[in-house]
């Protein structure tokens, strides 16, 4: 099929808008365009994943007239952006991406392009002031108490807030990348910072114990702090920043679930998704790419774009391999460990016990949450959760779903009694190794990898593209996954002409 480009479009493709900053979309391709025959084609481009990057590019290609075709493993749209059915958890709470934050422009700007009403924030492992309890070792302390608490292990200046908040103060006091440039973390000039966030902490005098308490214990990044860059830890305050100072009181949350937008994106897709058909292998040859699925079905086009997280797409036979940085960051790039147990609230249990309704615990239970997704009744709990990170996600997982709900729950049980007949678990989800299709929630850098192969890890193999929250430049989460889209779609538009 012909396509007329004009030269408004050529303008769209070569200057890509992101963030408020206008980057030169580049020629990546390590074939040029050659002749094809397209009728032996099944599509020009064949995106794997239907989360928000592949989505995002495969609506823009639309857009612009190229024939495309989305193959999900799994029986849903959305990837990593996933909301629990009402039916199943009350409040349908956020498995997944949680916070739209307000500097959100694409996945705001999509949300109102396909009719998704934005609606307040869901907080989900942050509670309301005054609605939080510490049980660490085997004591309740509560939040007024905890700075003088004689389990406090860290310097007298940074006692006050919680158990996880010194960290974050040394992140910002010691973040050298210059708060303008969301590209920063990047540059060979801040590489010395590629270091682990454990020397970090130990050159501001916090011992072993306050170190695993703030960054090992319920870390919402990685496992232990001897395997977390601070560099990582830099881009992430100067993006929160970012979304702070620009877009304060903007944002939120997709009224029915986040899910709702990957699903719009996907009925507002024309052509074919082609839902659980997971992906055996993926191959690049000289004037065409293939996607095999388990199936044993062989789709053909003239470009892939690959969105899987490195963590899935390392199960993948890609041909050619990938060599050098980029080959590594494949097979070691890792993705935080996440186990949710949803609860259903049978009674009040903190009006038995005086004590706060929500826990952060140093036990298998991580955080115990008491959620508020009730938008009619914003005081009442419609669920509990213990969202489990770190070692305890890894421990958890490795039970299985049976097992590991039961360890959880009379974890829970015995530390605090009243909960015994207040709550009773009802759902089970892990974006852990046992899920194949994510190995975890998202990505994480260990000390020395943004230096070695974050500027290779978005580079093209031959014709296969890579996109995915990973491979941003300037944003995270949800954001930093429709941005990787929308430069993988433009890039193929330059190379299909």
């Amino acid at each position: 099929m012909s396509k007329i480009i004009n030269k408004q479009t050529m303008n769209r493709r070569q200057l890509i808008k992101t963030g408020g900053i206008l980057i030169p979309s580049v020629l990546l391709g390590l074939h040029s365009c050659t002749a094809t025959n397209k009728s032996t084609l099944d599509a020009d481009v064949l995106i794997v994943g239907a989360g928000l990057s592949g989505l995002n590019a495969a609506l823009l290609l639309e857009e612009y007239g190229f024939k495309v075709k989305v193959i999900e493993g799994t029986d849903r749209l959305g990837g990593r952006v996933h909301t629990v059915k009402d039916s199943i958890v009350p409040g349908h709470p956020e498995l997944g991406a949680n916070g739209i934050g307000g500097g959100y422009a694409r996945v705001l700007n999509a949300a109102k392009k396909y009719n998704v009403e934005i609606g307040p924030s869901r907080p989900r492992t942050e509670p309301r002031k005054g609605e939080i309890l510490y049980a660490i070792k085997n004591q309740f302390i509560s939040n007024s108490d905890w700075p003088n608490h004689q389990l406090n292990p860290y310097p007298q200046e940074y006692k006050k807030g919680s158990p996880t908040s010194p960290p974050w103060s040394i992140y910002a006091e010691m973040n050298p990348l210059p708060k303008n440039d969301l590209t920063a973390w990047k540059k060979p000039e801040f590489a010395k910072w590629d270091k682990s966030v454990y020397d970090l902490m130990k050159e501001k005098g916090f011992s072993d114990e306050a170190i695993n308490m703030g960054v090992s214990t319920n870390s919402s990044y990685g496992v232990d702090a001897k395997e977390i860059s601070a560099l990582m830890y830099f881009q992430i305050m100067n993006f929160i920043l970012h979304q702070s100072s620009s877009f304060a009181e903007q944002g939120g949350a997709a009224i029915g679930g986040n899910q709702r937008i990957p699903e719009a994106m996907g009925a507002a897709f024309k052509q074919d998704i082609l839902l659980k058909s997971p992906v055996k292998a993926i191959k690049s040859e000289k004037d065409s790419a293939s996607v095999v699925l388990e199936s044993g079905k062989t789709l053909k086009a003239q470009y892939v774009i690959c969105t899987l997280p490195n963590s899935a797409l390392r199960k993948i036979s890609l041909s050619p391999a990938s060599q050098g940085a980029q080959q590594k960051a494949i097979q070691e790039l890792s993705y935080t460990p996440c186990v949710q147990i949803h609860y259903a609230l049978k009674k009040k249990y903190w009006e038995e016990d005086g004590l706060a309704p929500s826990m952060w615990t140093d036990q298998l239970s991580g955080r115990f949450m008491a959620l508020k997704n009730n938008l009619n009744a914003p005081d009442e709990v419609t669920s509990c959760l213990a969202y489990l990170n770190s070692k305890v996600a890894i421990q958890i997982d490795k039970m299985g779903e049976a097992e590991g709900t039961k360890v959880v729950t009379e974890s829970l049980f015995k530390m605090r009694p009243s909960l015994r007949d207040a709550i009773e678990p009802i759902y089970y989800w892990t974006w852990s190794d046992s899920n194949r299709f994510a190995g975890g929630a998202y990505a994480f850098w260990k000390p020395g990898q943004i230096t070695a192969f974050s500027n290779k890890i978005a580079e093209p193999n031959g014709r296969v593209h890579f996109a995915g929250e990973h491979t941003a430049d300037l944003n995270r989460g949800m954001e930093g996954a429709m941005e990787s889209g929308e430069r993988a779609a433009f890039d193929l538009m330059n190379l299909l002409g």
